[in-house]
């Protein structure tokens, strides 16, 4: 009887530590699957600027070269514009310095700041561009 009540007793104790080590696996395995989601995040969203960052830098590079050729009233509007596109390029070189630096503790406020840079310049493109437009239509 003595040796009955041992088995059981040993049987409970290895049925509760196999219990015990899939918990631990489980939570291994979600932390494993939030920690290649938060990387791929951030690799996305780092793409994500680093392209918006190089079209920045071509339509600076465009505004440049239309001024050479543009007339005094045009070059200082050119150069205004020129002037926008190096803050937004700025706001966007933050943004990128932030996701860089981000972890997971703060990667869903980086994540909304930087999401928020991108609508806001994208917004004043659209409005330089038809600002572009109409300095382009007066010369």
């Amino acid at each position: 009887m003595k040796t009955k009540s041992q088995i059981i007793l040993g049987l409970a104790f290895l049925s509760m530590s196999l219990i015990s080590c899939e918990g631990t696996q489980k939570d291994s395995t979600q932390t494993e699957s939030i920690e290649v989601e938060f990387e791929e995040e951030k690799k996305e969203l780092k793409k994500e600027l680093e392209d918006l960052q190089a079209e920045i830098d071509q339509k600076i590079a465009e505004l440049k070269a239309k001024k050479e050729e543009a007339s005094e009233e045009m070059k200082s509007e050119l150069e205004e514009m020129e002037k926008e596109l190096t803050n937004e390029k700025s706001e966007v070189e933050k943004a990128l310095n932030d996701v860089e630096k981000a972890t997971e503790n703060t990667w869903k406020d980086i994540k909304k700041a930087a999401e928020n840079t991108s609508k806001d310049i994208e917004k004043e493109w659209e409005d330089l561009k038809s600002t572009m437009e109409d300095v382009f239509k007066k010369n």
